[in-house]
Formats: C-alpha cells, structure tokens, sequence
C-alpha cells in the first residue's frame, strides 16, 4: 500500500514539473540566403500562464553584418485547458555581406509566480550562410537596359488638363472685364428691384392675409391685429402720417383735418379700427360675415383713397347699406 501511495505521488510530482516547464526557441526560415535578400527569423516562449515574460530585444545590427529590417507583433496563443500559453514574435534579418555567421544563444527572462525568483531559459546557437551570386567571367558583359516607356494614363493627365481649362477660363474672364472697362459698361449688373407703389403694396398683403385664413383657424386677433397693421402702413405711405403710432380715434381725426380722406372711405376705416379694438381688447367674438366684410373694407379704403376703382373681384361686401 506504501508503495503504492509512494508511486502516486511521484507520478503527480513529475506531472506538476511538467506542467511548470518553460520551452524557449529560435528558428530560422532558411539556413542559407543570397547577400542582400530577406530571412525570417521565429522566437517562441511556451510556459505556464502564471508566468512573468521578460521578451528579448534584438537590436538593429546583429554581429555588425546581420540587419534586422523589421519586427512583428508578439501573438500569444493558450492552450486548451488554458494552463499554459506560446509567445511569439517574427523578425526578418538581411546580410549585404557574404560569409558564415552564427547567431548567439538569446536568452528570455521569466518569473513562475508566485515564486519572484528570476530565472533565464536560452536558445540553441543559429547558423547562416550568406552566399554571392555567381558572375560568369566567360560572358561578355551587356549594357544596362534602359527604364521601359509606360503609357500615360487618363488619370495622370486629368490634373494637367484641368489646369489647363482654369488658365483658358481665367484668361477668358480677364478679357472680357477689359472688354467691358473699355465700353465704361457696368461690370455687374443688378436687376432693378421694383419698388411698389403704398397702394400696390397694401393690396398685395391684403391678399396674402386673405390667404393666410388666420381667422377661419380660429385666430382672430392675430387677423384683425395684422390687417390694421396693413391699413396703418398704408396710411402712413400715402398720407405720411404716423398711423402706427396713434389710436383709433386719433388716426380718423388725423385723416378728417388734415387730409383729403374721403368722407366715406374714412367711415370704413373707422368700422374696421373699431371692430379690431373690441377683438383686441374686450375679446369681443366678431361673427365670421364680420372677419370677411372687414377684410373687403380695408381693400376698399385703399381704392377709395388712392382713387383707383376696385376689380369686379375686389369690390368689397357693402355693410349697413354703405
């Protein structure tokens, strides 16, 4: 039974140093190379994952002959009962010198936590031959050939043919801005803005309110504030008084002293003024006859006081046998 006992124990002890061993090596893609060509070089470290890695560095120039030209990220590979993992790395060396070198042993520092002592593990010493090619002398030596003509490309023209399109445009544009000074012509010619008569513009946002149906939506202070807005333009317009700026009241007395306001086309003006006032301030509710026939009025004051005769379709609605 001690025996046994005594075997077990072994068999576990030499399975746990097992699972502790670290393995490091150093491979070469090709142990022979033409001067100036490329080889791989491969480092791996397998270990126990608890393990702390020191990585190698090889530098630049190696024996002052070998080159390393490039160097690979470090992959890290588990394995399957995730207890232990590879480390490796891929570098590339070149040689412009023929010979036979050898690669000294590169050492990989690590840690078996939790067990802080250091410890190195080495690789074998690599061989390289770095060979010349071979002249034959027999020959006869030929001439360098020349660089081969490759056509030219749409691509590489388009940069060359715009360029020369903007310097035709620019020349084009230049002559004809002396063309123009020359004539004594304008060189940029705004169209004239039409500048519309206080009438023609009253008319004209007396429509666009029309069209707005504020009142229809149920907006009717903000109609009947925007359509005395309108009419006190106007006002202001054609009878250069400041309309905006006074009362009801004052505005009807205004244009009954101190202008040729007809009689009753100023008794419009003054219904519409009212009826705008009761919807303003006393929340009056004007029936939806009332909103349309203040409208028609408002249109045709401005008629009336421009002398101007209202279109068949204009004419407004005749209220209280006015």
């Amino acid at each position: 039974m001690n025996r046994i006992i005594a075997v077990i124990c072994l068999v576990f002890i030499s399975f746990l140093g097992y699972s502790q061993e670290v393995n490091v090596s150093a491979k070469l893609d090709t142990n022979a190379m033409l001067i100036g060509d490329h080889v791989g070089i491969t480092l791996k470290y397998t270990g126990p994952v608890k393990a702390q890695v020191l990585w190698p560095f090889l530098p630049d120039t190696i024996l002052g002959n070998i080159t390393v030209i490039g160097r690979g990220k470090i992959d890290t590979a588990f394995t399957t009962d995730k207890k232990a993992f590879t480390l490796t790395q891929q570098l590339n060396l070149t040689c412009y010198d023929s010979g036979f070198y050898t690669i000294p042993e590169i050492s990989f520092l690590y840690r078996n936590l939790p067990d802080t002592t250091r410890q190195t593990a080495s690789t074998e010493m690599l061989l390289l031959a770095v060979h010349t090619i071979k002249v034959d002398t027999t020959q006869a030596i030929k001439p360098i050939k020349s660089p081969l003509k490759v056509p030219i490309t749409f691509r590489e023209m388009l940069p060359w043919i715009l360029g020369a399109l903007a310097i035709i445009a620019l020349i084009a544009v230049v002559l004809w801005y002396i063309r123009k000074r020359k004539r004594h012509e304008p060189v940029f010619q705004l169209k004239p803005r039409i500048k519309l008569l206080p009438h023609e513009l009253a008319i004209q946002e007396l429509e666009k309110l029309r069209v707005k149906k504020l009142w229809q939506e149920g907006k009717v202070k903000e109609y009947h504030s925007e359509l005395t807005e309108i009419l006190r333009k106007y006002v202001e317009n054609h009878y250069n008084i400041p309309a905006l700026e006074l009362t009801s009241a004052e505005l009807t007395e205004n244009l009954l002293n101190d202008t040729g306001c007809p009689r009753q086309a100023l008794d419009k003006l003054g219904d519409i003024l009212i009826l705008a006032d009761l919807v303003k301030f006393a929340k009056a509710k004007p029936l939806p006859s009332e909103n349309e026939v203040s409208l028609n009025e408002g249109i045709a004051f401005v008629y009336a006081t421009t002398g101007t005769p209202a279109l068949p379709e204009e004419r407004p609605v005749i209220r209280d046998g006015r």
